[in-house]
């Protein structure tokens, strides 16, 4: 299967949306619905041929748009563990040593992202004694009309975590990913700084020293850490006694955006 996705905004929306909805077979408000997001945002999800023509109409009206193969997303890419900035190339090595060099030249883009893995905990606990007071004196001031409330109560809290990454693509095609709870930060030497994130924002800006050509971009910090559609999140659910725990992690999602974008600027319609 291909993901179809926008990479640019449109100039007319409405016209995008008639074109939309007339290449994929669908209706005019879907259209717009899919189109609402700030790019890049995916449209579809088809069988390969029908993904192809699609771009090719959309891209006849003008949209800058791409098509992604699911199995293009597993290709290999160095997990760096260590960066190292030589006098002509960036070494990436990652922690079973594999590693890959690129000069400036090799590098065509730079993209700087965020996912979030955000926790819901439910628990079934017992109303308190606090918790029954509040509810009998509702009851007294609502003359009986709010009965009383008895049993348990379910406590529902949620957190979010986010991790950042940078993508490293060349122009043949091969990459790295700096994953910022996987990188050994004293390769930096004197510019490492006490917090990952303020580390991250470094390496970044150290890259892009080094490939002033290639294209830099950092809105995947917002965009990685929305849910996708047509994006199988890593989520999982978890129900022991009178808890549940369900995880939503949007890394997945962040990587098919990565491609999205990578594509985009060796096509030319990004950058």
């Amino acid at each position: 299967m291909k993901v179809v996705a926008l990479v640019r905004a449109p100039e007319d929306a409405r016209a995008a949306a008639a074109a939309l909805a007339e290449a994929a077979g669908l209706t005019l408000a879907e259209a717009r619905m899919r189109l609402a997001p700030e790019p890049p945002a995916l449209l579809a999800r088809l069988a390969p041929d029908v993904a192809d023509a699609v771009v090719s109409s959309l891209a006849g009206q003008g949209l800058a748009v791409v098509a992604v193969d699911e199995r293009r997303l597993g290709a290999p890419r160095v997990v760096a563990r260590r960066v190292e900035f030589g006098p002509a190339t960036v070494t990436f090595t990652s922690r079973a040593g594999e590693s890959l060099s690129l000069s400036g030249a090799d590098i065509v883009a730079v993209l700087r992202g965020a996912s979030s893995m955000r926790t819901v905990t439910e628990n079934t606990e017992p109303l308190s004694r606090v918790d029954t007071a509040k509810a009998y004196a509702k009851t007294l001031v609502s003359h009986g009309l709010i009965p009383l409330r008895t049993g348990d109560k379910t406590v529902r809290r949620e957190a979010e975590e986010t991790s950042q990454l940078i993508y490293v693509f060349a122009r043949d095609g091969r990459g790295a990913v700096l994953a910022e709870h996987a990188l050994d930060f004293s390769c930096l030497g004197t510019a490492m700084q006490p917090a990952r994130t303020a580390n991250m924002g470094v390496l970044m800006r150290m890259l892009c020293e080094r490939a002033p050509d290639a294209f830099h971009d950092e809105r995947l910090l917002r965009l990685g850490r929305r849910p996708l559609p047509f994006v199988v999140s890593d989520a999982t659910q978890l129900s022991t006694g009178k808890v549940s725990v369900s995880r939503v992690n949007t890394a997945q999602g962040l990587d098919v955006l990565a491609e999205v974008m990578r594509q985009g600027v060796m096509q030319g319609i990004l950058g």
